[in-house]
């Protein structure tokens, strides 16, 4: 197997484990149910991955943050200054991309790891998806658009609301996701007070 071939399988073994993994999490899966929906032997996936199904997690989960950490920081570049325009910009990148839930993985799939890799994932997880929405929410900060709010407090809350962008979309009667994201914002921005008349 050449060098280009090695590498195209392994990137169609992380896609794989990645819709997998995000899908169902690391406890339900087992390297199996990866070969399987691979369509090859379960010995092959160690050619890739010779440590198992927990390096394999690691290398999904990396690449995961890593697409959304450079996501949001492209989604808040192109929307320029103004702290409404850049949660827009941002929310609109979270609903592009498939659900992550990211409150799960972080409480369950996480302490299944083995300490140093638990360790690692959560550094991976705070820099890829909390440093970009600090750095914007404390710019913001700066230019006087938001109070002042400890911005991993506004991170986090943003990104529990991103985590359920996803859900029950498909019930009857939810309201399209574009009214949901502007909602979100609305909240984040205004709060919940009914506006003076």
């Amino acid at each position: 197997m050449s060098e280009h071939e090695s590498s195209d399988a392994t990137q169609r073994v992380l896609d794989v484990a990645e819709e997998l993994f995000m899908q169902r999490g690391y406890a339900a899966i087992t390297l199996r149910d990866i070969a399987d929906a691979l369509g090859i032997r379960q010995a092959s996936l160690y050619y890739h991955f010779p440590e198992g199904k927990e390096q394999l997690f690691i290398a999904v989960t990396t690449r995961v943050f890593a697409r959304h950490q450079a996501g949001m920081y492209q989604a808040i570049e192109q929307a320029g200054d103004g702290i409404a325009a850049q949660l827009y910009a941002v929310a609109d990148w979270f609903a592009s991309q498939r659900p992550m839930n990211l409150l799960g993985m972080m409480h369950a799939d996480v302490p299944a790891l083995s300490k140093a890799n638990a360790e690692h994932l959560s550094q991976v997880a705070y820099s890829a998806m909390f440093t970009p929405l600090r750095q914007m929410f404390l710019a913001a900060e700066t230019r006087c658009e938001i109070r002042v709010v400890h911005p991993d407090l506004l991170a986090g809350c943003f990104l529990s609301l991103m985590d359920g962008l996803h859900h029950g979309q498909h019930r009857p009667g939810a309201p399209p996701r574009h009214v949901i994201i502007d909602e979100i914002i609305k909240i984040l921005l205004d709060g919940l007070r009914p506006r003076d008349k």
